[in-house]
This record gives C-alpha cells, sequence and structure tokens, in this order.
C-alpha cells in the first residue's frame, strides 16, 4: 500500500469562518501526504454583476498562502449552486479527498433544503471531511 494515500484534495471554499478552518484541515493533509490542492468556490448564488471580482477576492488569498507553503494548487470556479459545483469539480479533478466547512454563507433556502455540507456528503463518490 502507498504511502500517499491523499493526491488530490478539493476544499470547497466560500470564505466562511468553517471555510477558513477547512483551509487548515486541507494544508495539513496536503503537507504531509505532498497532495495538489483544488479551490473550488462555486458562484451560481452571486449576482452576474459581482462573479468575477468577488470570487478573485475570496480565493487570491487562499491560492497565495498555499503558493507561500509549496502547494501546488488549482482553482476551479464553477458557476453553478454549491453542492453541485464542488461534486462537479471533485469528479472533473478526480480528487481522493473533499475538504469543506460544516457552514458556511449561504442562504435561507440552504436552511429549507439542508446545507452544502450535507448534500456533498450523500452524493459525493470520495470520503468528506467536515471542519467544524
Amino acid at each position: 500500500m502507498s504511502d500517499k494515500v491523499f493526491h488530490k484534495i478539493l476544499l470547497g471554499y466560500d470564505g466562511s469562518d468553517d471555510a477558513e478552518k477547512a483551509v487548515d484541515l486541507a494544508i495539513s493533509l496536503a503537507q504531509r501526504y505532498e497532495a495538489t490542492i483544488v479551490v473550488c468556490h462555486a458562484f451560481g448564488h452571486m449576482p452576474m454583476t459581482s462573479k468575477p471580482s468577488e470570487v478573485r477576492r475570496l480565493v487570491n488569498p487562499v491560492v497565495e498562502r498555499l503558493s507561500k507553503l509549496g502547494i501546488t494548487s488549482v482553482v476551479s470556479t464553477p458557476d453553478t449552486v454549491p453542492a453541485q459545483g464542488i461534486l462537479d469539480a471533485a469528479d472533473e479533478y478526480r480528487v481522493d479527498l473533499i475538504v469543506m466547512g460544516s457552514r458556511g454563507r449561504g442562504t435561507f433556502a440552504n436552511l429549507l433544503l439542508g446545507s452544502t455540507s450535507e448534500r456533498v456528503l450523500r452524493y459525493a463518490k470520495v470520503p468528506v471531511l467536515i471542519a467544524r
């Protein structure tokens, strides 16, 4: 069995406090296993005019932090609802693990339909680590 358990880790990131905790977990795992981190911010819930600047504002500091630590990263910004964007990116990049926060910056609809993390847990094809 290989010592390198995780080759690619998808980090579901929305800028929330729990997402910041997920960043720390993903970094720890990436350093241990020399894994690449796919930083995923699905932005289908944002108004069209704010998408590009908001995504850059949220994701760039994380990418810069990873770079300073010597961690290879890729950015995925699907234009879809967060859960589906994370699941699609996990498939597209063939990740071995999804790391995300337990509660994000969701809307009232998330309270009625269930949280993004619950949907990802239910439908992911790979293990999911939830940061609290």
